[in-house]
C-alpha cells in the first residue's frame, strides 16, 4: 500500500469521526418522541351542561269546548290581543236552544204535578180526619154496646184504608218532589250546554294559534278529546324547554344560571334562570336514549334591547335556542389542557381493569408519570386537586402519546405546537 493511500485513508477516517462527533445528537434524537408541553397553572373553570331546545310563552292555554257543534262566529285572529272575559267565538246553539226550552217545560210539569200531589194529600188528610173521628166514636159506642160489632167492623175497614190513603198520598208527594228536583238540574245542565256554546278567554294575551275556521264542526271535551280550538298566550315572560340527558339531569339544579342563544338573533346572548327539573323522564317505551325535560325562565331585562315598535314580541312559539346551564364555576384553581389527563393501568398485577387519571411532566429531557386527581372541567381544561405542582410542564400533545406510547421516565425531544404540525 503506497504512502498517499495510507495518507488518504487516514484523512477519511479522521472526517468520519468528526462528521460522527457533529451529527451524532441528531441521529439519537431522530428516534425520540416529540411532545408539547405546557405550565400547570391558576385559572377559573365554568362547568355547563350545552342543549337544544324551543322557546315558548311561560304561560300558555289551549282552549275546546265542551260540546259538539258547528261554528257560526269567530270575533278574533290569529295574532290578536283578547282580554280575559272577551268572547272568542260561538258554535250553532239551536239544539241547545231547544233543549233548554224542553227541559223548562218538564220542570213547570213537574211543578205542576207536585201541586197536584200536595193538593191530593191535603184531601187525604182531610178525609182522614173525619173517618178517624168516626171511628173513635164508634169504638166507645161498642165498648157500650150500642152498636154492633158489624157495623164497628165496616167503620173500622173504613179507617184503615184513610190510613193507606194517606200514606199514598205522602209518597206521592215526596216522588213528585224527586221529579221537580231532576226536572230541575236537567235544566240546568241544558242551560249549561247552551252556555258552553260561546268559548271565552280564561286569561289576556295574544290569539298566538287558531285552529279552526268558520262553518267548521267541532268536537266537544265532554264525551272525547276535543279539537283544540284557540291557544292564547301571556308573552309578557317566557321559557326554554330543553331535554338532557340522565347524567346531565344529575348537574342541573332549579335556580342555575343559564346563557341563551336564539337561532333567530345570533350573537345575542340572552339570560335565564332554570326553573324546574323533570323528576321523570319522558322517553317512550320504544326510544333507546332517556332525557329529561328542563325548564328555563328567560330574563326579560336581557332582551328588552331586541323589542322596538316594529318587534313588539321578539320571540314565536317554537322558535330554536341552544342553553348553556352554568352548573358550577370555581376561580384560581390549578388546571391543566384536558388533553393532558388520561387514563392507564398502574396496578399490572392486579386482575381487576382499574384505571388511574395520570399526566406526564417534562424534566430533564424526559417525562415522569404522576396520578392525579381531579375536579371539574370545560371544554379546555380540567381542575386539578392533587399530583401536580403549579408552574410543571405537563404534556399537552400529541394525544397518541399521551394516550398509549408514554411511560415513566421515556426519554423525549421537546418542541413547540407549530414544530410537532410541521413533522406531521
Amino acid at each position: 500500500m503506497t504512502k498517499k493511500l495510507l495518507i488518504g485513508l487516514g484523512v477519511l477516517f479522521v472526517g468520519l469521526l468528526v462528521f460522527i462527533f457533529l451529527f451524532k445528537d441528531k441521529f439519537s434524537n431522530r428516534n425520540l418522541t416529540t411532545v408539547v408541553v405546557e405550565e400547570a397553572a391558576k385559572k377559573s373553570i365554568t362547568e355547563s351542561v350545552t342543549a337544544n331546545g324551543k322557546i315558548y310563552p311561560f304561560k300558555e292555554v289551549k282552549l275546546s269546548l265542551e260540546v259538539p257543534g258547528e261554528v257560526i262566529k269567530i270575533y278574533f285572529n290569529e295574532g290578536d290581543s283578547v282580554k280575559k272575559g272577551d268572547l272568542l267565538l260561538e258554535i250553532n246553539a239551536d239544539s241547545y236552544e231547544s233543549s233548554v226550552s224542553q227541559s223548562n217545560a218538564a220542570y213547570h210539569q213537574a211543578m205542576a204535578n207536585l201541586s197536584n200531589s200536595k193538593a191530593r194529600n191535603s184531601q187525604a188528610n182531610a178525609q182522614f180526619q173525619i173517618i178517624e173521628t168516626d171511628y173513635n166514636r164508634k169504638k166507645t159506642l161498642l165498648t157500650t154496646g150500642i152498636i154492633s160489632t158489624i157495623e164497628f167492623e165496616a167503620s173500622e175497614s173504613q179507617y184503615f184504608s184513610a190510613v193507606g190513603e194517606k200514606e199514598a198520598s205522602i209518597q206521592t208527594v215526596q216522588a213528585s218532589k224527586f221529579q221537580v228536583e231532576s226536572s230541575l238540574a236537567g235544566l240546568q245542565q241544558t242551560k249549561d250546554n247552551l252556555a258552553r256554546t260561546k268559548l271565552y278567554a280564561p286569561i289576556s294575551g295574544i290569539v298566538s294559534k287558531l285552529n279552526v275556521e268558520q262553518g267548521e264542526k267541532v268536537v266537544g271535551t265532554a264525551s272525547m278529546a276535543g279539537t283544540e280550538l284557540i291557544t292564547i298566550s301571556d308573552f309578557s315572560e317566557m321559557e326554554l324547554k330543553i331535554e338532557v340527558g340522565e347524567s346531565e339531569v344529575l348537574q342541573i339544579k332549579k335556580g342555575d344560571t343559564t346563557l341563551i342563544e336564539v337561532d333567530a338573533y345570533l350573537g345575542e346572548e340572552i339570560r335565564g334562570i332554570v326553573s324546574q327539573v323533570a323528576y321523570s323522564s319522558n322517553a317512550l317505551l320504544d326510544q333507546q336514549v332517556t332525557k329529561f325535560e328542563v325548564k328555563i325562565k328567560l330574563i326579560p331585562s336581557s332582551y328588552l334591547h331586541l323589542i322596538s315598535n316594529e318587534t313588539k314580541l321578539p320571540f314565536r312559539p317554537g322558535m330554536s335556542a341552544t342553553a348553556e346551564i352554568i352548573t358550577n364555576n370555581k376561580s384560581n384553581i390549578l388546571c391543566v389542557p384536558i388533553q393532558s389527563v388520561t387514563l392507564r393501568d398502574l396496578n399490572e398485577d392486579d386482575d381487576f381493569d382499574e384505571k388511574t387519571q395520570v399526566v406526564f411532566v417534562y424534566e430533564n429531557d424526559q417525562v415522569i408519570l404522576k396520578e392525579v386527581k381531579t375536579g371539574i372541567q370545560d371544554d379546555s381544561y380540567i381542575e386539578v386537586l392533587s399530583g401536580v405542582n403549579e408552574g410543571e410542564q405537563v404534556v399537552i400533545a400529541p394525544f397518541k402519546a399521551i394516550s398509549k406510547e408514554l411511560e415513566n421516565e421515556t426519554k423525549v425531544k421537546l418542541v413547540t405546537e407549530e414544530e410537532l404540525y410541521e413533522e406531521k
